[in-house]
């Protein structure tokens, strides 16, 4: 198999981790200057003009979402891989997003529908909706991540597959996101409030959707050495997200 040529953002990862692009050549950290373009395979160790290395890795997408601008709270990679492995995403599903925040989870999505899939996502704050348009644009998903500047309340978007809604009051989205749904779509709604998912509940049993189920995701870092014990101020619980799906 023909090795892959390093190109467009490569992640640099030594005491620190950097996303570059290797069109800059030249990439300045406070680790030193580094020179991209002695940059000829990933797995290639770069030093710095002050002798730090730093390994040459082709980015996943969780690589460049780290390195994406946050404004609002985002849902978090544990909440997101939970939204993938219980409704089933997959290549070329057709997918809503609303409210958009920092659009980590559009972009999380949009990397799983990618080629032939889409998500479009709604932000109506301008300033929220800039930041997450750059960011889609940073993490390439621009062709497949479709964002507009406008209320949620106001998508026109039918046949699809899933719709994930992080906004206040989802519960009163629950009738319309049915309409748009295709038959075994899944509706998915995150929130960190249990009072905002009991009315959700209610509106999906309300709206015939079958499949309810709420949880909400513990993650517990551990620092594991001769003393093994849970890494101190961590954030382990987020949120709780509802699915529901369309049968009817």
């Amino acid at each position: 198999m023909k090795k892959e040529k390093p190109s467009g953002k490569i992640l640099l990862l030594g005491e620190r981790s950097f996303i570059a692009d290797i069109a800059q050549k030249k990439f300045s950290t406070n680790y030193g200057l580094l020179d991209l373009t002695k940059i000829k395979k990933y797995g290639q160790v770069l030093k710095s003009n002050t002798g730090h290395e730093f390994v040459v890795l082709k980015p996943t997408i969780l690589d460049l979402l780290r390195k994406a601008k946050r404004m609002p709270q985002i849902i978090m990679p544990k909440d997101a891989g939970q939204i993938a492995a219980h409704t089933g995403v997959s290549s070329g599903w057709h997918c809503l997003d609303a409210g958009t925040g920092s659009a980590f989870l559009s972009i999380f999505l949009g990397n799983i529908v990618k080629p032939s899939g889409s998500v479009t996502t709604y932000e109506k704050n301008k300033k929220f909706y800039e930041n997450a348009k750059r960011n889609i644009e940073f993490c390439g998903l621009a062709g497949t991540v479709n964002i507009k500047n406008k209320p949620a309340e106001r998508f026109t978007e039918k046949n699809l597959d899933m719709i994930t809604l992080d906004m206040i009051d989802a519960d009163k989205m629950v009738k319309k996101c049915k309409t748009a749904l295709k038959s075994g779509g899944w509706l998915c709604i995150y929130s960190p409030h249990i009072e905002q998912q009991k009315r959700a509940v209610k509106e999906l049993e309300k709206n015939k959707f079958a499949q309810i189920k709420t949880i909400s995701t513990q993650q517990v870092d551990w620092q594991v050495s001769d003393y093994t014990h849970p890494r101190p101020s961590q954030i382990v619980h987020t949120g709780f997200i509802t699915f529901g799906r369309k049968v009817l």
